[in-house]
């Protein structure tokens, strides 16, 4: 059996929430298919070879598919006709106009159909096409959590039984904590932050879906009971960050508000060490990788209850309507008060992560790969 798999989100530097499970999942399909390199070629294709670094293993071929555009409905389609295969695996982008008899595409969200206004109309535009095309042509579809199997089923229509949830795995990060970055790093120490300082922490792009508006508010209610700690927003600035910044101001709390923009994973993991809780109270997304970041840092952690959130964090987080400051706040609180909460939060956390594994996520992956129609 040949399966093919689109590889051009695979990385590991400079890496965001689909290329890293693009590039945790392709290297667990690439160990399974060496153990199994009698009956298995796995053939990756990427735009540029230079674009991975590719540890090859038995019954494993990357082939490179070069295309200015159009990279994926022209030559890709274009190279699996050429050459045929059995099976197309899309962990992270659109389905090829001509496909193998069996295709599973990995679809992660829908946040388009949630926040409109968060997406140009050209972008949402072909969002929409290109899920409604995988929905309608691929054999199965695969979903990072109930949440969005759900959305499926409810903007697209989508036949339940082809859906098959898979939960993201967690590989502990190689950076470790240094406080010596705080120091050394120019993101830290222009923003005064030291390994004592007390803080909370919120991880991911800036942006409207995030609530970081109702955040800051509700962090201007916690400042009044707790006007030693900060606020960290640590981040790409995305669409919504200009009003994220004027309510900022507006609320007089630039002094305590961090915004220190990209982090490097060194920064990201001395940041998750040294802070006293995490703030993740999005209005939606497809799993929430953060909520694992939190448990393996052994810190509690504030979520929303809306989309996947309350459903990756299970009993171990602090669970609050996304939508009411007061309910956020008093959480915010919370997590820094209740010693004996935030205790068993922690205990819950840690046995929580033993569930989400990157070699479960590839075997069952694999399974619906080749298993027959």
């Amino acid at each position: 059996m040949i399966i093919g798999v689109d590889g051009s989100r695979y990385r590991e530097n400079d890496a965001t929430g689909v290329e890293w499970y693009s590039y945790f999942i392709i290297k667990e399909l690439m160990r399974l298919t060496a153990e199994r390199a009698h009956e298995l070629k796995l053939k990756i294709y990427v735009g540029d070879e230079d674009s991975a670094h590719w540890n090859l293993m038995p019954g494993v071929e990357v082939k490179v598919v070069e295309a200015k555009r159009l990279w994926t409905l022209r030559a890709l389609s274009k190279e699996i006709k050429h050459s045929p295969i059995d099976v197309l695996f899309i962990p992270s982008h659109v389905l090829p106009l001509f496909r193998p008899k069996k295709s599973v595409i990995t679809i992660h969200d829908v946040a388009f159909c949630h926040f409109k206004e968060v997406y140009g109309f050209f972008q949402r535009l072909y969002l929409n096409w290109s899920t409604r095309y995988a929905v309608k042509h691929a054999n199965v579809l695969i979903v990072p959590s109930k949440a969005t199997k759900d959305d499926l089923v409810k903007f697209f229509q989508a036949a339940p039984g082809k859906i098959v949830v898979i939960k993201h795995g967690f590989k502990e990060p190689k950076p470790k904590p240094d406080m010596r970055l705080f120091a050394e790093s120019d993101a830290f120490s222009y923003f005064g932050l030291s390994p004592e300082s007390k803080y909370l922490l919120f991880v991911g792009r800036l942006e409207s879906k995030k609530n970081l508006e109702r955040v800051v508010e509700a962090f201007k209610l916690f400042s009044e009971k707790h006007p030693d700690y900060k606020l960290v927003l640590a981040g790409k600035r995305g669409v919504g960050a200009e009003a994220i910044i004027r309510k900022v101001n507006k609320l007089k709390l630039a002094d305590k508000v961090v915004m220190p923009g990209y982090v490097s994973e060194e920064e990201k993991a001395t940041l998750y060490e040294y802070c006293q809780g995490v703030v993740f109270v999005s209005l939606y997304e497809g799993f929430g990788l953060p909520v694992l970041e939190s448990f393996h840092y052994r810190k509690p952690i504030l979520v929303s209850n809306s989309s996947s959130l309350s459903e990756v964090a299970g009993d171990a987080g602090i669970v609050v309507d996304p939508m009411s400051v007061k309910e956020i706040a008093e959480g915010m609180c919370d997590l820094i008060e209740d010693s004996a909460l935030v205790g068993n939060l922690v205990a819950r956390g840690a046995k929580r992560l033993e569930d989400y594994s990157w070699k479960d996520s590839g075997r069952e992956t694999m399974k619906v790969l080749t298993d027959d129609l």
